[in-house]
């Protein structure tokens, strides 16, 4: 398991033994292998409903869905409302603000700008059924710590939930390096309870927003979102999945993830199983067809 200095330094500095015991176990694992067991990082937990783990928005940089996660962390599972929460740009960044270099401090400052206006969109349970959130109510920079307070009418998708609702370690989250794999990491861990789910193509590009290029040639998709993304998870995080395209003729029409362990290996017999069966039925069509034209010639 890859650990970034910067931003497990404040963690790892008072953790050590635990982090070498929780990194000493994730090795022991077969490469490649599902996990029999989840090993999660000690540490921050974020906590949000399944709904909101699945809402589509448009984060413009890493940093973005980084600082959401951050303030989420400190939602407490006790609290009956939000706070103004104030966070050392440390926690972040694993350095703090005097020791921000100027191109670091121009994006964190550019995405909580942005944060400050976006939204999410959570979809409904029929066709063209959804709403529409502010995230924030407030958010900015002050003496070296970001301030940010969730939009109130977001409090039953953080507060008080005991079920459908997403978990995962912060420090894992933080390490993912790009946008497609944040989204994807607690996407597919919102489903994560199920041995497996099927995507359709179509509303990944739309919760994924992926440019005009990907969405018209599907190797660049599967090279640059499904294959890295998986590839980031797996290497940065303790969570384990596998994904196979799901065709319609010669075209990719959807994805299967597939989470349970050795589920994998039970589809692809499964799949085995249906090809023989097919093979078994075409070669009795065709002996059948012989048969009766042998008899229309007045054969035996």
């Amino acid at each position: 398991l890859y650990f970034s200095g910067k931003a497990l330094h404040l963690f790892t500095r008072k953790n050590r033994s635990v982090v070498a015991s929780f990194e000493k176990n994730f090795l022991r694992l077969e490469k490649g292998a599902f996990m029999a067991k989840q090993f999660t990082l000690p540490g921050e937990i974020v906590k949000k409903s399944n709904a909101i783990a699945r809402a589509r928005w448009q984060p413009e940089s890493v940093w973005e869905p980084r600082i959401v996660a951050l303030v989420a962390s400190k939602v407490r599972a006790d609290d009956e409302d939000f706070q103004t929460y104030r966070i050392p740009v440390s926690e972040l960044t694993g350095v703090a603000d005097e020791n921000l270099r100027g191109n670091q401090y121009q994006e964190i400052a550019k995405s909580i700008e942005h944060l400050g206006k976006a939204t999410i969109r959570i979809e409904g349970n029929k066709p063209r059924n959804f709403r529409q959130y502010n995230i924030f109510s407030m958010c900015g920079y002050e003496d070296g710590c970001l301030i940010a307070g969730f939009h109130p009418d977001l409090k039953p998708h953080f507060l008080n939930l005991r079920e459908q609702f997403t978990e995962y370690n912060l420090m894992q989250f933080l390490m993912l390096p790009s946008c497609y794999s944040q989204r994807m990491f607690e996407f597919l861990k919102s489903w994560s309870g199920k041995p497996e789910i099927i995507i359709s193509v179509a509303e990944l590009h739309e919760l994924l927003s992926t440019p005009p290029s990907f969405r018209a040639d599907f190797k660049e998709f599967r090279r640059w979102v499904l294959e890295k993304a998986h590839k980031d998870i797996t290497e940065k995080t303790s969570f384990r999945f596998e994904w196979e395209p799901v065709k319609a003729g010669r075209s990719v029409e959807a994805i299967r993830f597939l989470f349970a362990p050795g589920r994998k290996a039970i589809a692809e017999a499964e799949k085995q199983k249906a090809k023989e069966d097919k093979q078994r039925r075409l070669q009795a069509q065709r002996m059948s067809r012989a048969l009766d034209c042998a008899k229309a010639k007045g054969g035996d």
